[in-house]
């Protein structure tokens, strides 16, 4: 998933509280995992808070929240802790001693240069988030509305080469300054990755909606520095999650609106 964060001057740091009646450090599958902090699983994140993903203060509330957590069960770890971390360092591999970074992210292959990531937990297709009084329901309407779009971001081909819009998008750095850009009335559609989308759309419905899917997936999955000896504990346990149902859980309960309830519209493809 793409998306660079605005600069964090200093790291917050905040502790989740999670039961667990696995033994520290080593999963329910028996497996161990090696922490960076005794009994804890530390967790970097880009957006704080990020609606229907991290919420709260601290953000204990959402759905990257309770996977954390959820997690860290499996993993047998006493608690986690959220450390914010610029995304443009986090697809760099600079976690800033966490043991995994939870954000939103989609693999491609130039972050696996600098990060292992873990299997997906999640499948989405891109989601166009609008401003309220703005709606597209074919890719010609969608080709007259005015874009924002971020330079980090992995969806911005599909706006620039699917979508093509008459006007060329508003460029910005990070999703918190489109966002801003879409709130100001500046733009009016942003492409997300659909579940972050309809997480925005949630917490501000007085403000966006989300009006279309486009066809086609990306994946959301965990990162993990470069060479992590956890990656095949953490792959095992997030298809556990997958399997008992937490994660099908966790989204239905802080994402709202499945795939299956938005419209799609097909584009071209490049």
């Amino acid at each position: 998933m793409s998306r660079a964060t605005s600069a964090v001057a200093c790291l917050a740091a905040v502790a989740l509280t999670c039961c667990c009646a696995c033994s520290a450090k080593e999963s329910a599958a028996g497996a161990s995992f090696k922490s960076a902090t005794p009994g804890a699983l530390r967790v970097a994140t880009a957006f704080l808070p990020a609606p229907g993903f991290w919420e709260g203060r601290p953000p204990t509330r959402g759905f990257e929240a309770g996977l954390a957590i959820a997690l860290a069960h499996k993993l047998g770890l006493e608690r986690v802790e959220v450390v914010q971390v610029p995304f443009a360092q986090i697809v760099q591999g600079k976690l800033r001693g966490a043991d995994i970074a939870i954000s939103q992210l989609t693999p491609t292959d130039e972050r696996k240069k600098h990060v292992d990531f873990s299997d997906a937990y999640l499948s989405s297709p891109p989601g166009v988030l609008l401003r309220n009084g703005v709606n597209a329901i074919d890719v010609h309407e969608l080709q007259r509305l005015r874009w924002v779009v971020s330079s980090a971001s992995t969806l911005t081909p599909t706006v620039t080469h699917r979508i093509r819009p008459d006007r060329d998008p508003i460029v910005v750095v990070d999703r918190s300054q489109a966002l801003r850009v879409l709130r100001e009335g500046r733009a009016e559609a942003l492409l997300l990755d659909l579940p972050v989308a309809l997480g925005l759309a949630r917490a501000q419905p007085q403000l966006f909606h989300v009006a279309a899917q486009l066809d086609g997936e990306e994946d959301l999955a965990a990162a993990l520095p470069r060479g992590s000896p956890n990656d095949e504990v953490v792959d095992t346990e997030i298809r556990a999650l997958i399997a008992d149902g937490t994660v099908s859980r966790l989204a239905s309960h802080w994402l709202g609106k499945s795939a299956e309830e938005i419209p799609l519209i097909l584009t071209e493809q490049s």
